[in-house]
């Protein structure tokens, strides 16, 4: 029996400009696949203007190739930051879509453990993208509007933990690593949650309960793929906590909140009213703002008022 071939979609921009390639590229057209590139064969730059001039916005691969595709990724990642083939804006697009396609990877599976190098090196590529400049941070937003699923959020919940941390002093490498590795798995835990839970309208007490969980869930599956590191932990434990006590799941106050904690907590909190929602319509930036700011005992006033004046710029 003839074995079935499966394709999936990859994002153009994630293509390597000017590289042989080690897989052949499929353009999908209806229910068929039609070879758009063989192997060897080189993908350009005005390659994918053409295309994406033309409406396409993904290419295909064999799944047997998502392999080859994702180490030709993975090698990239060292050179985007010095590269002089991209410009300040294209980096960005290569550094975010980079890091979905491993964001992708932990956030639906919980397996870190054996994507950790990948998203490592992620992660730390986004952070020395945002050190470059003050336009890098712009850009990196400019493109986490259009991704409003789980993926999306922990993406963008990382930028914006990395960000605020630098504002707030903290140029250190490592700790900036710490709040974009813990932005990003914050709510990794859902994955343990019933999914029909997570998009649904009118919740029963003991759904409300078990969702309110999901931090601790979130431990539970960082501990499990081998990160014990404090600071992570505690952030992902505290990113729905309060400074006066009403969050969850502990009910701690602002001086029981660990820095990383009170830092997710805007963080999470603002992308969260930036997106829709089963059970509420997005608000936007500005909005999203002037409500927190009239709710300001739930946070870190300090912390809260830096991240005001980050956003500032975006509206």
């Amino acid at each position: 029996m003839e074995k079935t071939v499966n394709y999936i979609p990859i994002i153009i921009e994630s293509l390597i400009f000017g590289k042989n390639s080690d897989y052949p590229l499929y353009i999908k057209s209806a229910d068929n696949y039609i070879l758009y590139r063989s192997k060897a064969l080189i993908f350009s730059k005005s390659d994918a203007l053409r295309l994406k001039n033309n409406g396409i916005e993904y290419l295909y691969i064999k799944e047997d190739d998502k392999e080859k595709y994702e180490v030709d990724i993975l090698e990239h990642f060292d050179d985007i930051i010095g590269s002089k083939n991209l410009n300040f804006e294209e980096k960005a697009v290569k550094i975010y879509i980079y890091t979905k396609v491993y964001a992708e990877i932990i956030l639906t599976t919980g397996n870190l453990k054996d994507n950790n190098e990948k998203i490592k090196r992620s992660i730390e590529t986004t952070m020395d993208y945002l050190l470059m400049s003050e336009f890098a941070f712009m850009n990196l937003l400019n493109l986490s509007g259009y991704d409003r699923n789980e993926v999306g959020h922990g993406m963008n919940v990382s930028i914006y933990a990395m960000a605020l941390a630098n504002r707030l002093g903290f140029s250190n490498k490592i700790s900036l690593y710490e709040i974009g590795l813990a932005g990003l798995t914050h709510d990794i835990g859902k994955l343990m949650i019933p999914k029909e839970f997570l998009s649904k309208k009118g919740l029963t007490e003991n759904e409300i309960y078990e969702i309110r969980k999901h931090p601790i869930y979130s431990k539970e599956i960082l501990i499990k793929n081998n990160v014990d590191n404090i600071s992570i932990i505690n952030a992902t434990l505290e990113h729905h906590e309060t400074s006066i006590g009403s969050g969850y799941p502990f009910g701690k106050s602002e001086e029981n909140i660990s820095t990383y904690g009170k830092i997710l907590s805007i963080v999470n909190r603002f992308d969260s009213l930036t997106r829709n929602r089963p059970y509420k319509v997005k608000l936007s930036v500005a909005g999203s703002l002037s409500q927190m700011e009239q709710s300001s005992e739930l946070y870190n006033k300090a912390f809260l008022k830096e991240f005001i004046l980050l956003m500032s710029k975006k509206y």
